[in-house]
């Protein structure tokens, strides 16, 4: 009777200990917090592995339980059946025709030249360069300046090089910040980062700190802000603890307003610190629920990772989000899971978000908005606009008037099917554009499949028969969906805007994959799903090319002004096919253009780096690197040369697809053939 006493008593004492341990988890406690309470209870603050599948046991029981005591719980899991096809087949959002405030004139706009200060180019993310130099007319004079090679490990390299007064700096495979005369290669300072695996992931910034008179390095560093010396690579030691402050985690480059570094954040939030000392003024939560939708719940992901810009006069930044999680399933977090798949204006002065516009409503696809938007400024109906502009995933362009977020042109959505998912309940709604003009196809049908010849075609059209395709295709159990988002569309790179002649240049990919929802038998007695969102399943012919239409990589030019495309071409080549035009290939590079009528673009399989004319989209150069380009060239001036400089560090989203590619160190600057 002693051991039984004491077996329940022990019990009781675990299952305490556990919920203790889970609500401690659970909690956080921050004031700084504008719009959240300073104690905080939600599974967005599980911060260990082990916390989360303690949470999902409990959560599966709980539902469990209300299932069988709660009608309205029933009802949650039964299959959408309300018909839609009594809908209306298109929802329009009308484009601002008038009451525009005045924008910006072009002698006013910030466009890069001898200097590349901010990863992308400047604070407006346009990553074009006035410089040129290196035109059309020379192009093919162009040969490798130099070549820096880290030695110090092997990894793909995203962040795109800064430049200020003849030095480059950028991150390594070996979590160093390096510091090289621009014009030689030669190495002048490098910095180690103790901990994390990227180090300025996505970017850093330069910054002149007139106060103190010398030029700051500022980056992220996953949960670090770092700043160094720019002349010497030390850290400025009254920044927080030696050069380091703690944040929350972060792969974007940051902005700077009013002597406050602005990051967004996994919180997800958007966070401000004090530039001299590191202390945090102010963090805002991004997050928010619908309260028209009476299931609407908070959920995971939404993070604001693609990047961020800021409207410097306005004191205004602007972000785009992720989708939320899980990827392709949604029944735990019912309702349009606001704040994700967006663009958020927020504005600074007043401590709050100014205007939000979600791109894909209850994501269940992995739709993010992935790339940093671009801030320019359009022509239209004889006035300068303003707007902000986001490159998707879905291939479209997003145009907004940047003061209140309404579009400038017409945004079509079209009725979305309803999921045959138990609890799973898509939006009526998903956007269906006309203009702009899509650059990438998001749709699949089965024109789409690959004509290489009869065999392959027979081949892939066998097994796309077994699949749920089409216009925002819903998942089933034991029924595969085929989707181009993960290798689809506007990747992280974004695009290169000519703020002059308001045109945009976008990389592409476009292959599609399988993604699979699988289920315990009777869902009543599990209430989970789970999917191969980890696992690379791409539609590939029998000889592992992409099952689908060439080209299967493009460069695309859009006329910002009209939002038609100018002209597309394909990006990258597999030669073993032999065909008559490049195949084009996935790409994960990025486009960077220049005043001298040329767009440099890399990132693709067969390891080139090329120079396409802006104005025809028709190749005039090419060089092989010893690995694939993995970041948008940087342009710069040093010496009184221009140059264009590269990270050629290989691709973990390309590997992921073919394991045979390899990673490496290589940094490469071009620069036109002396008569020395």
């Amino acid at each position: 009777m002693k051991i039984l006493k004491l077996s329940i008593i022990t019990l009781f004492i675990l299952i305490a200990i556990t919920v203790l341990f889970l609500l401690f988890d659970l909690v956080s406690l921050d004031s700084k917090y504008l719009n959240r309470n300073t104690i905080y209870f939600s599974q967005t603050n599980l911060d260990s592995k082990r916390s989360q599948k303690i949470y999902d046991f409990l959560e599966k029981y709980y539902f469990k339980t209300l299932y069988f005591l709660s009608d309205n719980q029933k009802k949650f899991w039964e299959i959408d059946d309300k018909d839609r096809s009594q809908l209306e087949k298109y929802q329009i959002i009308r484009a601002q025709k008038e009451n525009f405030k005045e924008g910006t004139k072009l002698e006013d706009i910030h466009i890069p030249k001898e200097d590349w200060l901010r990863s992308h180019g400047n604070n407006n993310s346009i990553r074009f360069s006035k410089l040129n130099q290196i035109n059309k007319e020379n192009v093919q004079n162009l040969r490798l300046a130099w070549q820096y090679n880290s030695t110090d490990g092997k990894k793909g390299i995203q962040a795109n090089p800064i430049v200020k007064n003849g030095k480059i700096y950028f991150p390594t495979p070996g979590n160093h910040i390096v510091c090289l005369d621009a014009q030689t290669g030669k190495l002048i300072w490098k910095y180690k980062a103790e901990k994390g695996f990227h180090v300025a992931k996505r970017g850093l910034l330069i910054w002149e700190d007139k106060k103190n008179q010398v030029d700051k390095i500022i980056f992220n560093n996953d949960d670090q802000l770092i700043i160094l010396n720019a002349a010497d690579g030390t850290p400025i030691k009254n920044f927080g603890k030696n050069g380091i402050i703690k944040t929350g985690s972060s792969p974007m480059t940051p902005v700077i307003i009013d002597d406050q570094i602005i990051i967004g954040t996994f919180r997800p939030s958007i966070e401000a610190y004090n530039i001299y000392t590191g202390k945090t003024e102010w963090k805002y939560y991004l997050r928010k629920i619908n309260k028209e939708d009476t299931n609407a719940a908070d959920f995971r992901g939404g993070n604001p990772w693609g990047g961020i810009s800021v409207d410097e006069q306005n004191k205004v930044v602007y972000l785009t989000t992720g989708n939320s999680h899980p990827y392709f399933v949604g029944v735990m977090r019912p309702g349009k899971n606001l704040f994700s798949n967006s663009i958020i204006a927020f504005d600074i002065t007043k401590k709050k978000i100014a205007w939000s516009f979600q791109e894909t409503c209850h994501d269940i696809w992995n739709f993010d908005i992935a790339a940093p938007p671009v801030l320019t400024t359009i022509s239209k109906n004889n006035k300068r606009i303003d707007v902000v502009v986001a490159f998707t995933k879905l291939g479209n362009t997003i145009i907004l008037n940047r003061e209140n977020g309404n579009p400038i042109f017409d945004y079509r959505k079209r009725v979305a099917p309803a999921s045959n998912l138990p609890g799973e309940k898509t939006c009526l709604y998903q956007p269906d554009l006309e203009l702009p003009e899509p650059f990438f196809k998001s749709e699949f049908d089965l024109n789409d499949i690959t004509d290489l010849n009869n065999e392959e075609y027979n081949f892939v059209k066998s097994k796309v028969k077994n699949y749920n395709y089409g216009f925002f295709p819903t998942h089933e159990i034991d029924k595969p969906t085929l989707i181009r988002s993960l290798h689809g569309g506007a990747q992280w790179m974004g695009a290169s805007v000519d703020p002059i002649n308001n045109i945009a240049y976008v990389t592409s990919n476009n292959l599609p994959d399988l993604i699979e929802v699988y289920s315990a038998k009777n869902i009543k007695g599990d209430f989970k799903y789970s999917t191969n969102d980890l696992k690379q399943k791409p539609l590939f012919d029998s000889k592992g090319y992409p099952g689908i239409k060439r080209p299967w990589g493009t460069l695309s030019a859009i006329n910002l002004n009209n939002g038609k495309i100018k002209w597309q071409s394909p990006l990258g080549n597999f030669e073993e096919l032999k065909l008559n035009e490049d195949t084009g290939t996935l790409n994960y590079g990025g486009a960077t253009a220049s005043s001298g009528g040329l767009v440099f673009a890399s990132g693709t399989i067969d390891k080139k780096i090329r120079a396409y004319d802006g104005e025809t989209g028709k190749v005039l150069w090419s060089y092989k690197m010893p690995y694939i380009g993995s970041a948008p060239p940087t342009i710069y001036e040093a010496g009184g040369e221009q140059f264009i400089m590269i990270p050629a560090t290989g691709s973990w989203s390309l590997k992921n697809v073919y394991p045979d590619l390899e990673y490496g160190d290589a940094f490469l600057s071009f620069k036109l053939k002396t008569n020395e």
